[in-house]
């Protein structure tokens, strides 16, 4: 009887299933082909889709299609083997764009390849194409002809220019049309190259101090799980392939355990912690290869700031620094939520050097000085830039790598406070605050001293004590930041998708008895003696203040001012004024602690 699949829709029963398998194995045996492939993506990484069997991916037509196809590349004539392999690049082509998840798109009105997600989820607009029609999209002879254009330009490589950039550069301007025009640059391509296939945590057959550039395009996070795709193509392909390539096709599926992805199925308890690990070791072999004025290069798509802070993280952590970034123009750019798809407006390339020397101590109090100055001085050039046609978030781009440059020379020892140090995620959110204010210039802004997390958290709540949770994250959108960083801090919490602010008399009360060396934050410390200094409190604010454990943040005075004009209620105010006065007793009684904390902010 049929089967009803996890979809709810009817497949085709068993016994059709095995009069099928007869056919397929009159081009090869029953144990070479893909057979069991969706239930190792259930079991190895890809959850809640329940696929069970290898005939959801493809009907039998486009079975019986793919092997007659790949019999006839590598059986049929006295063809060489290179010829071979050069069209299995149009069958592997092929295998995208005939497959269950091929969609019609009504809004493009032609057929779709679906591979935008990082999972294998049939469609219900399925569509497929003749094998041999010459018109339309997926079928063989618009799969192969991108083979054969390859082939062209490796005899006569070109680059494509902006038609903008040649009107505005050039004298050319008569007889362009479209975006983009074709220029020939007369490079020679080399005839050899040489390939390897494995981890790049482990570069062995590459001598340390050899290479003068490294290019490589790290995973993004958790966005794209590429082993697990690659077993898509790479069951088919190893059937014509693992004889010739026994040690890169001997596996069943793509090699999956060092993978530098966020996976979730396979590493449950810390995916983003073995990401980023594993990231490192990449970074790491990439710096034992590269000579010592060596370049490193990568790419990487601005969409998510979680998963760059990760990438920079483990980039600084190998031992590199930014050496410059520039933003380009990306080829991913689409709509919101269209075909899965997430919004990308621009790239970043990174390059980067080694780090040969021992990094300075700094605090962010004067590499926000330095940011500042370095910003300032390029503001014409900026400007002129935006003149011809670079828009305001690609020159944010610029204006942030300039300051992430400062940063990175100096990772690891950057002091938030005496014994503190920033993070990359603090930084990018200092950073990003940096320049927003200086774009756009804010009255009342809160002390540059403080923390950027604090920061943020002031400006949000400017005389308010809730928000929509909606309307905080469209306002921490590109800061680095999320409402559960505030959570998390025990700042605010959220009821019914409205997110308080906790009073300071709540977050006094909820430190009164803990230990003070662990009250390192300045919000908190603000906080707990402004809390104090209510009333029904009955907390001594003075008693924090002499407690040998405690620290006092170098914006721990700016912060009560900044809440003697601007906290949100009047009790906050008069409370915040009394701890001020409290605070301004201490400083004259410990001249020697006043000057450490002054000679850090103004270093």
């Amino acid at each position: 009887m049929p089967v009803k699949d996890t979809f709810g829709f009817n497949t085709a029963n068993f016994e059709w299933e095995e009069r099928r398998n007869d056919d397929l194995e009159k081009f090869y045996p029953k144990s070479e082909l893909p057979y069991g492939f969706m239930t190792h993506m259930l079991n190895g990484g890809i959850p809640n889709h329940g696929f069970t069997h290898w005939y959801k991916m493809f009907n039998s037509r486009q079975l019986l299609v793919h092997t007659q196809l790949l019999c006839a590349i590598t059986e049929i004539g006295n063809h060489s083997w290179e010829t071979r392999e050069f069209v299995l690049g149009a069958f592997q082509q092929y295998l995208r764009n005939q497959t269950l998840f091929t969609i019609w798109d009504k809004d493009y009105d032609k057929l779709v390849p679906m591979f935008s997600n990082n999972n294998f989820h049939p469609k219900s607009t399925m569509v497929e194409n003749c094998v041999f029609a010459k018109l339309g999209r997926g079928n063989w002879k618009s799969s192969s002809d991108g083979i054969l254009e390859g082939a062209e330009w490796a005899k006569e490589p070109w680059e494509l220019i902006s038609n903008q950039y040649l009107e505005v550069n050039t004298n050319i301007s008569e007889g362009l049309s479209g975006k983009s025009e074709k220029a020939y640059c007369g490079d020679v391509l080399l005839n050899h190259a040489d390939l390897s296939c494995g981890s790049s945590t482990n570069l062995e057959h590459i001598s340390g101090n050899s290479l003068d550039l490294v290019i490589t395009d790290p995973p993004f996070g958790g966005l794209l799980h590429y082993a697990e795709l690659s077993d898509y193509f790479y069951v088919w392909l190893r059937l014509a392939l693992k004889d010739k390539y026994p040690n890169i096709f001997t596996g069943e599926y793509t090699p999956k355990t060092l993978e530098a992805v966020s996976n979730r199925a396979r590493q449950p308890e810390d995916a983003d912690g073995y990401y980023k690990r594993l990231l490192t070791e990449c970074w790491r072999e990439a710096l034992r290869v590269l000579k010592p004025g060596g370049l490193l290069a990568f790419t990487f798509h601005h969409s998510e700031d979680a998963p760059w802070v990760a990438v920079l993280e483990s980039l600084f952590d190998a031992g590199f620094y930014l050496e410059a970034t520039y933003p380009i123009r990306s080829d991913e750019t689409k709509g919101e939520g269209q075909f899965g798809s997430r919004l990308i407006e621009y790239d970043i390339i990174h390059v980067c050097r080694k780090r040969l020397e021992e990094t300075q101590r700094v605090s962010w109090a004067r590499m926000r000085r330095n940011v500042l100055e370095d910003v300032r001085q390029i503001q014409g050039m900026l400007e002129n830039h935006l003149q011809a046609g670079l828009t305001n978030a690609d020159l944010q781009v610029i204006r942030r790598g300039k300051a992430l440059e400062y940063f990175s020379k100096h990772y690891g020892k950057v002091y938030k406070s005496e014994e503190e140090t920033m993070s990359v995620k603090e930084a990018l959110a200092a950073i990003n605050q940096l320049l927003d204010e200086e774009q756009n210039e804010t009255q009342d802004a809160p002390p540059p001293l403080a923390e950027p997390i604090t920061r943020q958290l002031l400006r949000l709540y400017f005389h308010k004590n809730k928000l929509e949770r909606a309307e905080i994250q469209k306002f921490l959108r590109g800061t680095g930041l999320a409402p559960n960083d505030f959570e998390e801090r025990g700042w605010v919490k959220e009821v019914q998708k409205v997110v308080h602010l906790f009073s300071p008399l709540e977050i006094a009360k909820d430190w009164y008895g803990k230990h003070k060396k662990k009250l390192t934050s300045d919000y908190d410390q603000a906080m707990v003696l402004i809390g104090a200094c209510f009333k029904e409190s009955g907390i001594n604010a003075a008693d924090t203040l002499r407690n040998e454990n405690f620290k006092p943040h170098p914006s721990l005075g700016s912060l009560l001012r900044w809440h003697i004009q601007h906290g949100v209620s009047e009790n906050i105010r008069h409370a915040a004024t009394v701890a001020d006065s409290i605070y301004k007793t201490w400083e004259k009684q410990n001249p020697e602690e006043v000057k450490q904390l002054s000679l850090f902010a103004e270093e």
